[in-house]
């Protein structure tokens, strides 16, 4: 993207050309955007929101549930996989395309409803500690497997420590710049594992159509609903991230807020689209395919010999699905992945979930929305969880368990959420220029669709378990 500037004139509100100045005492300018490149490089530099949103779901989700489900009951649940990504997919383009039409965290939108989605997403994000501890225990299982000099508790507090001090010293970029590398690394080491260790594909293709779960299942089968492709309340974690990213119209209305008055290129919109739909489509694929990888090696491998991820044990049994088979060699290269992937999400929830809750705060009691009170609620937050998720390492020192009990939760908040991001596009693209973006019928009916079958799939998880 490219910009250029007229400084000795600018245009003012009747569209007449005459001097002026920007809020900031600076003089006005006549800016043209022009459009974003659509090549490989451009696709790189522009991937971010998408990489960061996957990122909180590869990871406890995959390197927990698909293995354990895998163990349990072979490949009777690989359809979840595929339906959960399904299901879901709308809510996190939603957001995405919010941001990217609007110019604003789609917060905004949700705060038009009423203060309750404020006060909703503040409770939910308490809630979560469970699931960010319990992820820090799946991290720390696969680091004791590799490093057994401290115990399992002990690399979870190192691993939450860590990431606070790497988030208080960085920014947005430091998230997407640590979030590339950490997908690189977990796509190459699961897709060359599994490459080494895959099944003929009829024995598991046949999976992917929906059938009842196994009897038992129910808790792993709501918990895979709930963390697959990842929890619902990322969708607004990514548009925050893409406001960061100046994506869109951001970088339109930060301008136009300076005073300057901004031309598009035809195309400028057009092709942030094509960049936005590639971050989180190429994201989102790669997130699918190595879920059900980890529950086809977990099928394949530890099913026939009764073994199931557990305790601190997690990290050793996972990783011999491949090292039975190939050796010691292959050791690194799964806990390297599995590592990569976990400690993404806890570094990419402890950013995003900290970041809702100053927004959602700051438009609770306005006087607040400062830079310094932002910052404040931003690493109180996260201070809070670093307690909160200590305690519950110590206290409930199981991460399958505890990752599962966030993952209902999760599953419960769900519909909620997935409304909420609905009625905000619905409800706020208004001008022509924003309705010509509006999602299609279609794609509007699908998220309709997703929104119903959350809702049906709560209350079939709920009753089964606890009134059956």
């Amino acid at each position: 993207m490219s910009i250029s500037s007229t400084n000795s004139a600018a245009i003012d509100a009747d569209g007449q050309y005459g001097a002026g100045a920007a809020a900031d005492g600076s003089a006005k300018k006549v800016i043209r955007l022009e459009a974003p490149g659509t090549g490989f490089m451009d696709t790189w530099k522009a991937m971010g929101p998408g990489i960061a949103a996957a990122m909180t779901g590869i990871g406890a989700s995959h390197i927990m549930h698909a293995p354990t489900a895998g163990a349990l009951y072979g490949y009777d649940l690989l359809w979840v996989i595929l339906a959960a990504y399904i299901i879901k997919y709308c809510a996190f383009e939603f957001a995405h395309r919010y941001t990217m039409v609007k110019g604003e965290s789609i917060i905004n939108a949700y705060h038009r409803v009423g203060t309750w989605p404020l006060w909703f997403m503040i409770f939910q994000g308490f809630a979560n500690t469970v699931g960010i501890a319990g992820r820090a225990l799946g991290c720390a299982a696969l680091m004791w497997a590799a490093f057994p000099f401290m115990s399992m508790q002990l690399w979870a507090v190192a691993i939450l420590l860590l990431t606070v001090g790497i988030l208080w010293m960085g920014s947005y970029k430091a998230v997407e710049g640590i979030c590339k590398i950490l997908i690189i690394v977990f796509a190459v080491s699961c897709f060359v594992a599994f490459a080494l260790q895959a099944p003929p594909p009829g024995e598991y293709l046949s999976r992917l159509l929906p059938t009842l779960p196994p009897i038992g299942s129910m808790m792993l089968f709501g918990a895979m609903f709930g963390y697959f492709p990842t929890t619902l309340e990322v969708a607004p974690m990514q548009s925050n991230w893409a406001v960061d990213k100046k994506a869109g119209m951001v970088k339109v209305n930060e301008m136009r807020a300076q005073g300057h008055t901004v031309h598009m290129d035809p195309n400028y919109m057009k092709n942030s689209l094509i960049l936005f739909k590639r971050d989180m489509n190429i994201s989102y694929i790669i997130s699918m395919l190595s879920g059900m990888i980890f529950l086809i090696v977990g099928a394949v491998v530890l099913h026939p010999q009764g073994l199931v991820p557990k305790g601190s044990e997690m990290g050793v049994t996972i990783a011999s699905i491949y090292t039975d088979t190939f050796g010691a060699w292959i050791f690194p290269v799964i806990i390297a992945g599995g590592v990569a992937a976990l400690f993404s999400t806890v570094f990419t929830y402890f950013d995003g979930q900290a970041r809702l809750f100053e927004e959602c705060v700051v438009r609770l009691k306005r006087d607040w929305d400062t830079a310094a009170i932002r910052k404040l609620l931003y690493r109180g937050m996260q201070v809070t969880w670093l307690v909160a998720g200590i305690a519950v390492v110590y206290g409930l020192p199981e991460p399958i368990f505890v990752v599962q009990l966030a993952s209902v939760m999760a599953l419960v908040f769900s519909p909620v959420l997935f409304w909420l991001t609905i009625k905000a596009v619905k409800d706020n693209f208004t001008s022509d220029f924003e309705r010509e973006l509006l999602p299609s019928k279609f794609q509007f009916g699908w998220a309709w669709a997703g929104t119903i079958s959350l809702i049906g799939l709560t209350l079939y998880v709920l009753i089964t378990k606890f009134f059956m």
